[in-house]
């Protein structure tokens, strides 16, 4: 179980392609079309999918997106920090619970409790996975992660990301988010009450088209979080001279 649980948190947080984990299943509280092998390449959607909601005018639709995309930028930018329950489930069908913490820019903290031998944490610039088990830390700029839009200073859909095809169902919005030169890393989804704008939950997809989604509980917005909450216990053998977070 512990395995599933690691590799499910690993391909949630940076896109399971660099780390060569199993699919995942969806993890979702409120009731809605499982739209995973659709979305492996957001650029290839069927057109049968969009079509119920879309308008049948292509311009009217263009239009229609881009408000949105001002809507959530709007929305994204608003939020300084965030603090919030989640869930996952893993490859296996488990599903992990947290707590996550948030501060833009570039932080984040996806704690799973005391009895988990696993912790996130980004202090801003690096996205830290740390295995206590196996006493293991590995590392990947926050920027070159599929959350990365999720943190950066200040949230743009311009030319340096693609958003192939917005999806409208049940009263959400599927937001694909596609950096074209990382790519290797997997893209991340972004899904929105359409009412509000307000994040959801999200999906990655690693480059083999694998997703993990993880859901949101009773997220608190722009709330003050003690800065130790990017940090973390290095569990590798001390060496000469301090380490550095």
């Amino acid at each position: 179980m512990k395995h599933y649980l690691i590799s499910g948190v690993a391909a949630c947080l940076l896109g399971a392609a660099s780390l060569g984990v199993s699919p995942v299943a969806l993890a979702q509280q409120t009731t809605e079309p499982d739209l995973t092998d659709t979305l492996a390449d957001p650029r290839n959607l069927p057109e049968a999918l969009t079509a119920e909601k879309a308008p049948k005018d292509a311009q009217s639709k263009a239009e229609k997106d881009a408000e949105t995309l001002r809507r959530i930028e709007k929305s994204l930018n608003s939020i300084k920090s965030m603090t919030a329950a989640f869930v996952q489930r893993a490859p296996d069908g488990t599903v992990a619970e947290g707590t996550l913490s948030l501060e833009r820019p570039g932080k984040l903290r996806f704690d799973f409790g005391d009895d988990a031998p696993f912790l996130v944490v980004s202090n801003g610039n690096l996205l830290t996975f740390i295995d206590y088990d196996v006493k293991q830390v590995s590392r990947w700029p926050i920027k070159k992660t599929p959350l990365g839009i999720l943190v950066d200073d200040e949230i743009r859909f311009d030319g340096s990301v693609e958003v192939p095809d917005i999806v409208y169902f049940a009263g959400l919005v599927k937001v694909p988010v596609i950096d074209p030169e990382r790519q290797e890393y997997g893209y991340i989804v972004l899904i929105f009450e359409e009412s509000s704008m307000e994040l959801r939950s999200w999906e990655v997809i690693d480059a083999q088209g694998y997703t993990t989604r993880v859901a949101l509980i009773n997220p608190q917005y722009n709330v003050k979080i003690d800065e130790k909450a990017f940090t973390y216990k290095d569990p590798r053998p001390p060496k000469r001279g301090p380490r550095r977070h």
